[in-house]
């Protein structure tokens, strides 16, 4: 709904007044609007009685950028003086998130929520949470069609799922037009939410009269001064009154466009334009979809690995222990830290499996990994990353391998549990790293490559960047001259599907490995035969060793944590 105020200007004895119009948000009439139940009291809840109300006012409030979206502080406010614009989106499920506290939201318990949005199309707040067998499901909670007016999106009773790590978040059913966001409540079941009314203000009257005149200027000035003076918010003045060229900011500029369309100078204001005031966005960003990202890298892929990023490694390896909760023991892992590693400064992290055998020393030597990485990082090819190398082995029952392959492969199938349970975790709490599946890779050689599909498929949500060097098979059922692979999927499952594409998925292989075989191009066409991009480096006389993983670390080293 969009209500049009008349507007008058005039100079009290000179000028005739001249009519122009504006636009006030509205919300429909049957916004929520009652009292919170008293027994909804907790210390978990505001005076107000919410868990949660986001206004915008100081910042983003913790809400981050989904997908490739920018999530930015805007004077289109719904209340207030600010909202949270979300912009640069690449697919309709690219938004605006928060994760819930888990402390605070239960499994199973009820809340009513509340959120003020405004766009050009149906407009969903959903939930993404993970269920009992570990997969990543998504509900909506409720959602409302806006024609460029501020709507609520509400729902009183609605039940938390049974699972966990949930995240609500803002998105479109379809389009990629941005959208904002305003007074973000959640409260207690049965509680009904007094949702502030939006004020409806005028650019341009600054004393809030209806009228835009000289009396305006006065105010504005003053305003102006406060506003120099760090003290504009004991105005009581909005933003948007006195935004008048509609920039985002509050300047000198704005008092003399005032000045100009009172006098009669200019009939009407500039548009409102967004501005910039905080972002989630990673240093090197890209607007371009996951598809679109790896088309831009795709011709610049060589097997042709220069030597001179072959030698003289650097940067410091520690290694840790950690508690693995699916051993039940402890398990080792190997962490590089970079050359000109910096502890107050966070940094991506890349997890590198080993083969069949191995353990995390196995890939430390003799596959390039830390050469091409210091040498790609010191030359501004890379961006700086910390390296974990992986000890896969997770048998409950067996605290080393047996040698028996057949035997053994479980125990590195429950590195799938192992890696998201523990050992991120453990990395988390004691390096400075960036979390999310933007700042998070994967890759391996043979099993290390099996298995780093299969995590990059089960754990989609968490990581973004997969790599597989000569990847062993097995995933799907099938049979090889070594054994016969039960499969821990099908071949129908071998995928990735939206919101959750790969940033890059990349697998080599090699023309002459005569232990994997084709196994690797086997896995590349399942992908995309299901609709999953990725990029197969075939490399010419490449063997089952680091012939083959060399070049699948060359290039994804140079272009992970970019998308």
């Amino acid at each position: 709904m969009r209500m049009t105020k008349k507007l008058r200007s005039f100079l009290a004895a000179t000028l005739a007044g001249t009519m122009v119009a504006s636009a006030a948000l509205s919300v429909p009439n049957n916004t929520l609007a009652r009292k919170i139940d008293a027994n909804a009291a907790s210390s978990d809840i505001d005076p107000n009685g919410y868990y949660w109300h986001d206004t915008f006012e100081s910042g983003t409030d913790d809400w981050e950028g989904r997908g490739g979206a920018i999530v930015e502080r805007s004077s289109t406010a719904y209340v207030g003086s600010y909202a949270l614009n979300v912009s640069d989106r690449g697919s309709a499920w690219h938004g605006a998130q928060k994760t819930l506290d888990a402390s605070v939201f239960k499994a199973g318990e009820s809340y009513s929520f509340s959120v003020a949005v405004s766009g050009n199309g149906n407009i969903m707040l959903s939930l993404q949470y993970t269920d009992s067998s570990n997969k990543t499901i998504y509900d909506h909670i409720a959602d409302g069609q806006s024609s460029g007016d501020y709507i609520q999106l509400t729902n009183p009773d609605y039940t938390l799922p049974l699972g966990s790590d949930y995240i609500l978040y803002v998105e479109t059913e379809s389009g990629t037009y941005d959208f904002s966001i305003d007074e973000v409540i959640i409260a207690g079941t049965g509680s009904e939410i007094d949702v502030p009314k939006p004020v409806d203000t005028i650019r341009g009257d600054i004393n809030g009269d209806g009228i835009i005149d000289v009396f305006d200027i006065v105010t504005e000035r003053k305003a102006l001064i406060s506003y120099m003076a760090g003290s504009f918010a004991s105005t009581g003045i909005s933003i948007g009154t006195v935004d008048v060229d509609g920039d985002g900011s509050f300047a000198v500029n704005d008092l003399v466009l005032l000045s100009k369309f009172i006098l009669g100078q200019t009939k009407e204001f500039p548009p409102i334009v967004t501005t910039t005031t905080t972002t989630t966005a990673p240093p090197v960003t890209t607007t371009t979809s996951t598809v679109d990202y790896m088309a831009s890298i795709r011709d610049k892929i060589t097997v042709n690995v220069p030597s001179s990023v072959l030698k003289n490694a650097e940067g410091k390896i520690e290694h840790i222990t950690y508690f693995s909760k699916k051993a039940n023991r402890n398990k080792g892992a190997n962490v590089w830290l970079p050359p000109g590693y910096d502890s107050s400064k966070t940094y991506p992290v890349f997890y590198v499996n080993h083969g069949y055998g191995g353990d995390e020393s196995s890939m430390v030597n003799g596959m390039g990994v830390r050469e091409i990485a210091t040498n790609l990082i010191k030359s501004g090819d890379a961006v700086p990353m910390i390296i974990v190398f992986t000890n896969q082995y997770t048998d409950p029952q067996h605290e080393e391998q047996t040698g028996n392959g057949q035997a053994d492969v479980p125990g590195y199938d429950n590195f799938v549990e192992d890696l998201p349970d523990s050992l991120m975790p453990y990395i988390e709490s004691h390096y400075p790293v960036k979390t999310g599946r933007e700042n998070t890779a994967i890759a391996g050689f043979s099993m290390g490559g099996r298995e780093s599909l299969y995590i990059g498929m089960k754990c989609c949500d968490k990581i973004g960047y997969i790599g597989g060097g000569a990847p062993a098979p097995g995933i799907f059922p099938t049979k090889d001259q070594f054994m016969t692979h039960p499969g821990v999927m099908s071949k129908d499952e071998i995928r990735i599907d939206p919101p959750y594409s790969p940033y890059i998925l990349m697998i080599a292989g090699g023309t002459s490995d005569n232990m994997v075989n084709d196994f690797p191009k086997q896995y590349s066409d399942l992908f995309t035969q299901h609709g999953t991009e990725n990029i197969y480096i075939s490399v010419p006389g490449g063997g089952h060793d680091s012939s083959t993983v060399i070049p699948l670390m060359y290039n994804f080293i140079k272009y992970i944590f970019k998308a």
